[in-house]
């Protein structure tokens, strides 16, 4: 038990560590445009002081390269420690050289150092701690409220670790960071910033720092090259998912991130265009929806994006008329015509075929593939720096990106961009001018890029249904319990079965039958829940009825002696007041009595004393006042 404590609280340290180390990336880009001076040889400078206060005087580029990955999670390409080692020691001056013994060998391969500490960045180190644990905390506390097991939920770390390493991955060339494992879910961590963008805007501000350090972090791991100037007036032609979600025509949480994006590409002097293969596309994919149009059961994203903004399909059929001047006058993106001959050239292509053939919408490919062979043609030669890509195709069709790689006969860059790398990249136009509007735009992006992955769209669905039909021997039970299986599953999930159904049968009904008994399981266990909710609320239920039944019986019982009470209340009363003449009557009686047996004792003289002292006015206006008053303070009791 001890030992999976130490275990699960090392995990934590660990997540921690990560976090604060992009948000302390996120903090030395403030204000500074030099992220190679400014960002990168400051971590490497710590991690080489945080080498020499172990004691260690001597070491090589895979130390430092191995402190970083420690310290900040970041797997930086040696070729790159080499190079920061050579800035950080050539950076000091003659003095502290001579003071560190400071010197380095074989182009930064190897090291030696006497009690280098550089402390200067410990603050600002210190505070981005605080503030990873303080948003880790915050994320354990809204699991904790909504009941999630935070066990099966990955880490926020994970979450925003797994940001850079796509960053990573798209700056290196390498086209494998999204095979993941496709039962984890991130909804939790969407759901979380999407609550503390409404209640919380200090640890917004944080998530927003911690993403903009993902970024920085994935460009250190990349290896990129940031010195290269950005060439004038890129053009960026958009996809049409891209274009839909602008035009508000798909989830409602798609539409301000893709509207952001188009700005932030104006913003840094980039050009919109829209080929005119992608036109015909948009035109295609309207008209779907315009023919299976319902009001009642929509089966494309388009059409529950018109009944959410309670339109009908008269208003949609105007909209497929006009998309020309939608996109032009909404969206401000030129329509760009691609020419006839090479239109018949692109048809040629043998990447028109092989895509075909290993894709679900098989009239897609043609577009996607003229597409990325427009932007090789508008560049006119091979570019191996990404600052240097003059045009881009912009779509957030991952294996469209990895085709694109996989099928180009040139090491160059590719021609095809994501969003989130596309934001990385515009960042670097001018860091310190662009990361409100990038941190902002970026983990829009990545929150609205998430939520596809997890959440099925129409069209998804429909897919996942043929899927179904194409099983033989799925009973009609089965059937039904696998298509209500499908708001529990996420788009990854549903995309492996789909593609399992096309590609193997016999695995695919295997899996449906998992799947099947895993949603019977998922029915069993929300049905035992309600019933304890529903068995929990009856007893509470009783036990307020049983409350009411006692607390009747004391209010009558309260009311009976209350009566009782006031009964002998007025009969005490009466016998005050009895009292109190009896009492009157006594004292006159008695006084009066007194005064006659006084005189009766004495003699005469006596007698006449007393007469003359009731005589004089004095004596006889006292005794009267002391009866009169008597009698008052009687009645007043």
């Amino acid at each position: 038990m001890y030992g999976i404590f130490v275990k699960c609280l090392r995990m934590e340290n660990l997540q921690n560590k990560m976090l604060t180390s992009y948000g302390f990336l996120a903090a030395l880009t403030e204000n500074n445009n030099d992220l190679y001076n400014y960002v990168f040889v400051p971590i490497c400078k710590r991690a080489l002081s945080l080498y020499s206060l172990k004691g260690k005087r001597q070491g090589t580029a895979q130390d430092i390269q191995i402190i970083i990955e420690e310290q900040y999670g970041i797997k930086a390409p040696i070729a790159i420690v080499k190079k920061l080692i050579v800035s950080v020691i050539s950076s000091l001056s003659r003095r502290q050289k001579d003071s560190f013994k400071a010197e380095y060998f074989e182009q930064g391969n190897s090291f030696q150092l006497k009690c280098f500490e550089f402390a200067d960045l410990e603050d600002k180190y210190r505070k981005s701690f605080r503030d990873a644990s303080m948003l880790n905390e915050a994320f354990t506390k809204y699991l904790a409220l909504e009941q999630i097991d935070k066990d099966i939920v990955p880490s926020f770390s994970e979450f925003i670790g797994r940001h850079k390493c796509q960053i990573a991955s798209f700056f290196k060339g390498n086209g494998d960071i999204k095979k993941d494992d496709i039962d984890k879910t991130y909804i939790y961590h969407i759901q979380f910033l999407e609550y503390i963008d409404i209640n919380n805007d200090q640890l917004f501000h944080i998530a927003e720092q911690l993403y903009l350090g993902s970024i920085v972090a994935g460009f250190l791991e990349s290896g990129i090259d940031l010195v290269p100037k950005f060439l004038d007036n890129e053009v960026y032609y958009i996809d049409t998912p891209i274009i839909l979600r602008a035009l508000d025509l798909q989830k409602e949480e798609e539409t301000q991130p893709a509207q952001e994006l188009l700005n932030l590409i104006r913003n840094t002097g980039g050009s919109l265009g829209v080929l005119s293969v992608t036109l015909n596309e948009l035109k295609d994919v309207i008209d779907n929806a315009v023919k299976t149009y319902s009001n009642i059961a929509p089966v494309t994203t388009i059409n529950d994006a018109c009944l959410r903004l309670h339109k009908n399909r008269t208003w949609l059929i105007n909209v497929e008329a006009k998309i020309e001047e939608y996109i032009l006058d909404k969206l401000g993106i030129e329509i760009v015509n691609i020419p006839q001959n090479s239109i018949e050239k692109y048809e040629k292509s043998p990447d028109v075929q092989e895509l075909k053939g290993i894709r679900k919408k098989k009239g897609n490919a043609f577009h996607d593939v003229a597409a990325y062979l427009f932007v090789r043609e508008q560049r006119g030669k091979t570019v191996n720096s990404f600052q240097k890509g003059k045009y881009w195709f912009v779509t957030s069709n991952y294996d469209l990106l990895i085709f694109n790689k996989e099928h180009a006969s040139f090491s160059g860059i590719t021609e095809i961009v994501l969003p989130d790398a596309l934001i990385s990249m515009l960042w670097l136009k001018d860091p310190s001018k662009f990361t409100k509007q990038v941190k902002k735009v970026g983990l829009q992006e990545l929150m609205s890029a998430t939520l596809n992955e997890e959440v099925a769209s129409k069209e998804l669905i429909g897919e996942f249904e043929t899927a179904i039909s194409s099983i033989e021997n799925i009973s009609m039970e089965d059937y039904e319990i696998l298509l209500s299986s499908v708001v529990h599953q996420s788009t990854k999930n549903i995309n492996s079965f789909i593609e399992l159904a096309q590609n193997d049968k016999e695995k695919a009904k295997e899996n449906a039958i998992r799947l099947v008994e895993k949603e019977k399981s998922r029915q069993a266990q929300q049905k035992l829940e309600l019933k304890e909710a529903l068995t929990s609320k009856q007893k509470e239920k009783e036990y307020s009825n049983s409350l009411q039944l006692e607390f009747e019986k004391l209010k009558k019982e309260h009311g009976e002696f209350k009566t009782e009470i006031e009964e002998l209340s007025n009969k005490l009363n009466d016998n005050k007041r009895l009292f109190k003449k009896v009492l009157v009557s006594f004292i006159v009686a008695t006084v009066f009595i007194a005064f006659f047996v006084i005189i009766i004792a004495n003699k005469t003289s006596i007698i006449l004393k007393t007469i003359a002292w009731i005589g004089s006015l004095g004596g006889l206006w006292g005794f009267l006042s002391f009866i009169i008053n008597l009698i008052k303070l009687l009645n007043n009791k």
